[in-house]
This record gives C-alpha cells, structure tokens and sequence, in this order.
C-alpha cells in the first residue's frame, strides 16, 4: 500500500526556502511555506547547511516544534535560540509575511556558521560571534527573547498579529492599528475597540525600541502569570481596560485595537469623546468590514473610555456594526464624565488627561484645550451634546446591546441604568458588576459575553437563554452572589423611607421608619480642607439594627432640608453599613489606582454615595422618577441659597445592590466635602467662597421631614 504525500507548515511563518528532509522526501518550502511528507516520518529542518532541529510531520507546526515537538515548553533555552535565529531574518516588525530564506542569507550562514549551537544557554547564545557575524553582515535586528515567546504563543494559539495598520479616514488621513486574526479561519467576524491609553501591552505607545522591547517583556511576564506585582487593573488584562486576545481570536474573532487621532504615531488632534473620534471609529468599522480576514459583521467591545465611545459610535449607525458591549461605561457628558451632581470631578480629570493620556500622545501632534473646556463649561448646555463633547443618544441606538455598570464607583456607576432604560434595541442586556470590574469583564461575565457575541455575530444561539439583567448582589465582607432578573429596575421593587431624626444629638441622630413630628437639626462647619476626607465635618443618622435580612437592589435617594450661612452648599451623601462599631466592606476588592500607585490609604468605601450642589437643586419632572431626582444643571434654572433660609433638595445616589444581614445597621452621613473612603488625589473642586466660615444644617421633622429612600425587592428564592 502507498501512503499518500502529506503537506504541512508553520504557523509562525510562513518560512519560504527553508531546506527539508525525511525518509521519502526532500526539498524546500514553496512560496506558501509549505513541505511534503508521509505520515509518521521525523522531518528534519535546514537553512543551507545549518540543521535546525527536528519533529514529526504534521499538518501544522511552529518553530518551537523542532525540540521533539514540544510546542508548548517556551522555556527550553534552545527553542528560544532557534525562533530567535530565524525570525531574526525577517526585516519586518511583526513576521506578518514570515521569512524567506534567500540566496543571500544561505551564502552569509555558512561563512559564519561555525561555533553557532541553539544549544547554548540564552544569555550565551545572546553573546556569540558568529550568530552577531550573520546578522550584521545581513543588517538585521536580532530579536528578543520575550518578544519571540509572545510571538510562538500566538502561534500555537492560532494567532496572526498584524502591527502598526493604517485605517484610512475619510478626511484622508489614517488611525494606527494592530489587527490579530485567527490563523487558517478564512473570515471571521471583528471585535474592535478605539482607544486614547495606546497599543503597548498594559498601556502605553511604543515611539522607540526602548518602548517596544519593555512592551514585549511585560507581555511575556503575563502570559506567564506572575501577576504578583501587576497593578490590580492590568492583572486581568493584555491591554488596559479592553478584552484579551488571547482568549476571543481561538474563539474565531478577529481582534482590532485602533489608536484614536493623535495617540502613539497616529497624526491629529487628540479629541476624546468628540464628534471627530465618533466619525473616525465609524470609519474603522466599516474598513474592518471590508478586510479579505472579516466576513462584514463588527461589534465594538470594551470599558471604561472604550465603553463611552461606542454609545457614540452606534449613534451614528455604521452599516457594519451588528452590536455593542460598552461594559463600565458613561454616557452623559455632564453628569456622568465631568460634573455628577454640578460638582467638577477636577483632580481626576486632570490626573486622566495628563498621566494616562497624556503619556500616550504622539509627540508631533496637537490636542484640544480638554481641560479648560470642563473649566469654562460648568452648565450642562450644547457644549456637553455635539459642541466640544458627546453625549449618548439612546434613541438612535437600534442594535443588539450588553451593557455593565460598575455599580458604586464614582465613574461608570450610572449610565449602564439610563442605557438599558433607554435603549431602543431589540435585544438589550444588563450586567450589574461590583465597583472594580476588570475581573467580571475578563472572567466573571466571560460566558454573558460569549453567548451574546456568538448570537448576533455567528448566528448560534445559547444552550440556555440569557437573563435580560444579571446582578452582582454584594452581601458585604467582600462577599457577593448572582442574581438573574427580568429587568431593571428590579420587578417588584418597593422603595422604602427611612426618616432622619437630629432629635437629642450632637452630630449623630437616628434613621427611624417613622416620620418624626418634632423638628431639630444637626449642624456643621463647612469650612474644612478639600482633602480632610478621613475627618470631614458631618451629620451622621444610624438606624436600629435590622431584625432580618433585607435584599435591595436599585436607585437610592436622600431627600434633605438643608441651610446654610452662605449662598451654597456642595451635598455630600455617603451611606454606609455597620456591624457593631464596625464599617462592613461591601466592595468585592479596592484596587490601586489605574497605574498601581498607593494615593494614600483609602478608607472602605461607601456602599453608594451621591452629591449635589445645593443651588443645582432644580429638576425636570418629565425624567425624574419618585426614586431618582433628574436635575436641569441649566444656568437659567440656578437657584441660590438665602443665608439660613430652609430648601428642600433631592440627591441622586448611585443605584446599587446586595443584602443588610440581620442584626446590621445602616449609617447616613451627609458632609461638605467627600467623606472616607475616595481615592486621594482625585478630589472634585471646591469653591473657598461659599466654604470658608460657613455652617450648614440639616434639618428633621415636622414641616422638614428630611429622608433616605432605598429599593427593598424581594428575597431570591431560587
């Protein structure tokens, strides 16, 4: 019986004129990288008269295969030296097109060929006379050791990395690009996100090779998880707040990353959140959809800045786009990026514009005055919808949508509600995560997201129907379960008063269940330092413990009858679970900051806060609901304080989730600046002319019934 001829390659090549041999058959790789050979037999690999090493015949190999076919093993000192030897021959950055092994190179290894062994150590290898004749005399870069093992693990995943891509715009001008596609699968659909945080591995941009070998060798510690001294935010991920490669190309997506204008060696402006930023990810979308590796259908898919962007995007309806997962996302200019509750969020944006986008911008290009526009911009008004910033429109938004909240986080802690509300989509799902959402988007909702991409980009639809709403229900202590419902908010849901009662109290009252008829007050000084989070002046109210577990679940607000000496006030509204003396930790993990610095001790978080400036306290009664005030932040709606003259204000706090175990009590705290628990160094501006030497009250009881209100919703009983 004759055994047929059986054809193999590289995945990591293609290698072109690379020398073979085997029992039955000789030759070179043709001009697809490909050589022959008969099932069974070990297939030797040459270039000229240097033996690389050698395998079993297969289908499919990588350079790493030529150690007795061990492909997986990347530490074996000779597999590195061998990928490192030969991709060292390629002149392009990504081996896009592999190597072909030409005259010149043959003639250059053998007259240096003695003393090369792939046998040495690395760091020896590194050193050696002859491997560095070779290479100098071809002028080629000898590649690094990390940067090869990620590009071996690509392979053996079935991955092909495209680098530095040019999207065309339609002003004529380009968005820099990596592209990463399924080794062998024809078309496939694109999962794609556009970002101002750069391309490097974690974040960054690479402008030198200083860049791009740090890049690689931080790739390289993660991918094999050493993770101990990763920045919590970068421990789930290959580049910052986006989803990993490594997990959806095997899974048959191509993955785009696209650099927004002015960011690494992209030209332009930088311009986020602009109508310029929409129409360039509008092109980028439409290109990928017309690549020979897509098969036309695209969906975006990140967090935080790259959750923002696709509200917009989507807005403007790109033909290609078949869905969207803006996951931790923002959406209103105002409320949400700049001034929640008409109270500028002025260090964190500052630390955001000018450490994590500012380190990533092209040095050649401009940008646009980001801060200032906050500065001269302190209404909400056209600026904040299509004049400098965009705002999401829910209205135009007619695809298939899985949006997340991170659910008590200062940012990306409101949106993801007014989205799934809004949302005129057929098919819409709702993801309540904890406030630090990179492990939930990584690996908590992998299956949520895999089900949904599969469905609206492949066709296949689920073993089991998705939830329309699944939430992380926080139990404290760190604590949390799932809970899956029909909607949001939650059916069912019984929103509760507790009453605040300064009755007999110096700075701390009660919250009772029943409204106090006798009015007292609590007063406090308003004049502090921005920054005295962990002694802020305050009125606290605590309730009686609780005589059983209560389940809640939706929007919180504090109803409050507040004066003050002067002619504002800046709200702060904290609330708070004790057990005992002891403040209960409802947050799953408090991470670092974006780059791992320690701010300052931080301490535990509020279980959701909320904020309003007093003279911001008017409200459009056609989108405000009797659990969640919609204030104007409109100049002509203004309303200043009369020194000691009573207002009734509402204040928006963050919708949350979980259980009061039985026996815990809940602690309001209502103070001038942000209370403990805030990131230092992200303060939000504060105005000395209404702070300094001012007293505020706030008022309980009788005609000034000032009150908490919380979504109560039924136990579980699955």
């Amino acid at each position: 019986m004759t055994l047929p001829i059986l054809t193999g390659e590289f995945r990591d090549g293609p290698f072109i004129g690379l020398g073979y041999k085997t029992p039955s058959q000789a030759g070179v790789t043709d001009l697809h990288g490909r050589f022959s050979y008969l099932a069974g037999e070990v297939i030797t690999f040459f270039i000229n008269n240097l033996r690389l090493g050698s395998t079993t015949g297969a289908t499919s190999l990588t350079l790493a295969s030529l150690d007795d076919g061990l492909d997986t093993d990347l530490s074996r000192p000779s597999t590195v030296n061998r990928a490192r030897f030969v991709l060292s021959l390629s002149r392009e950055l990504d081996f896009r097109n592999g190597v072909t092994i030409s005259e010149e190179i043959c003639d250059t290894i053998s007259k240096h060929i003695d003393g090369l062994s792939f046998d040495f150590e690395i760091d020896s290898f590194e050193k050696a006379t002859s491997l560095h004749a070779i290479l100098d005399e071809l002028n080629l870069r000898f590649r690094g050791a990390a940067e090869v093992r990620n590009h071996l693990r690509r392979s053996i995943r079935g991955i092909k990395l495209l680098r530095d891509v040019q999207i065309p715009t339609r002003d004529g001008s380009w968005l820099g690009a990596d592209c990463f596609l399924p080794i062998g699968n024809g078309r496939s659909p694109v999962l794609m996100n556009m970002s101002v945080y750069g391309r490097a591995f974690r974040i960054g941009v690479v402008h030198t090779d200083d860049d791009f070998r740090a890049s690689e060798e931080r790739e390289d510690t993660w991918q094999e998880n050493e993770r101990e001294n990763i920045p919590p935010f970068f421990k789930w991920s290959e580049a910052a707040f986006r989803p990993n490669a490594t997990t959806w190309v095997p899974r048959g997506y191509v993955m785009i990353r696209v650099d927004n204008r002015g960011i690494g060696n992209t030209p332009g402006d930088v311009n986020p959140f602009s109508k310029q930023e929409a129409l360039d990810y509008y092109d980028a979308i439409e290109w990928a959809a017309k690549q020979p590796w897509s098969d036309g259908n695209v969906a975006t898919f990140g967090a935080s800045f790259h959750a923002t962007n696709q509200f917009n995007v989507a807005g403007l309806q790109p033909p290609s786009l078949k869905a969207i997962a803006p996951l931790a996302c923002d959406a209103d200019a105002y409320r949400d990026l700049s001034y929640p509750g008409g109270i500028y969020l002025e260090k964190y944006r500052e630390y955001w514009w000018e450490v994590l986008v500012g380190k990533q911008r092209n040095p050649k290009s401009g940008a646009v005055d980001f801060l200032g526009g906050f500065r001269s911009h302190p209404w909400d008004g056209e600026y904040y919808h299509g004049g400098g910033l965009v705002s999401a429109d829910f209205s135009k938004i007619n695809i298939p949508v899985m949006v997340s909240v991170s659910q008590s986080e200062v940012i990306h802690g409101r949106a993801g509600f007014e989205a799934f509300r809004e949302l005129c989509s057929h098919s819409k799902q709702l993801l309540v995560w904890d406030a630090f959402y990179m492990p939930s988007m990584i690996e908590g909702s992998d299956a949520d997201l895999h089900a949904f991409f599969d469905l609206h980009l492949k066709g296949i639809k689920p073993a089991q129907q998705q939830p329309p709403v699944r939430i992380m229900m926080r139990t404290g202590d760190r604590e949390f379960e799932w809970r899956n419902e029909a909607d949001w908010p939650v059916p069912n849901t019984r929103y509760f008063d507790f009453f605040l009662d300064a009755r007999g109290s110096n700075q701390v009252g009660r919250l009772d269940t029943v409204q106090p008829k006798s009015e007292f007050f609590i007063e406090y000084s308003a004049d502090t330092e921005p920054t005295n989070h962990a002694n802020a002046p305050m009125a606290a109210f605590v309730s009686a413990p609780f005589d059983k577990d209560v389940d809640f679940a939706g929007h919180f607000k504090a109803t409050l009858w507040v004066t003050s000496t002067t002619s504002d006030a800046d709200v702060y509204v904290s609330l708070r679970v004790l057990d005992g003396e002891r403040e209960v930790p409802y947050r799953t993990i408090e991470p670092a900051t974006f780059q791992g610095e320690a701010r300052g001790k931080r301490a535990t978080a509020p279980l959701t806060s909320g904020v309003l400036k007093a003279s911001r306290r008017a409200t459009d009664p056609t989108r405000s609901t009797p659990e969640r005030p919609w204030h104007t932040h409109l100049e002509k709606d203004a309303q200043p304080l009369i020194p000691n003259e009573p207002v009734k204000i509402e204040v928006e706090l963050l919708a949350v989730a979980g259980r009061i175990s039985a026996g815990r009590r809940l602690r309001l705290e209502v103070s001038p600046i942000e209370g403990p628990g805030v990131v230092p160094g992200f303060e939000r501006a504060y105005d000395e002319t209404y702070h300094r030497g001012a007293i505020n009250r706030i008022l309980t009881g009788g005609t000034h019934a000032s009150s908490i209100t919380i979504p109560i919703i039924p136990v579980n009983s699955s």
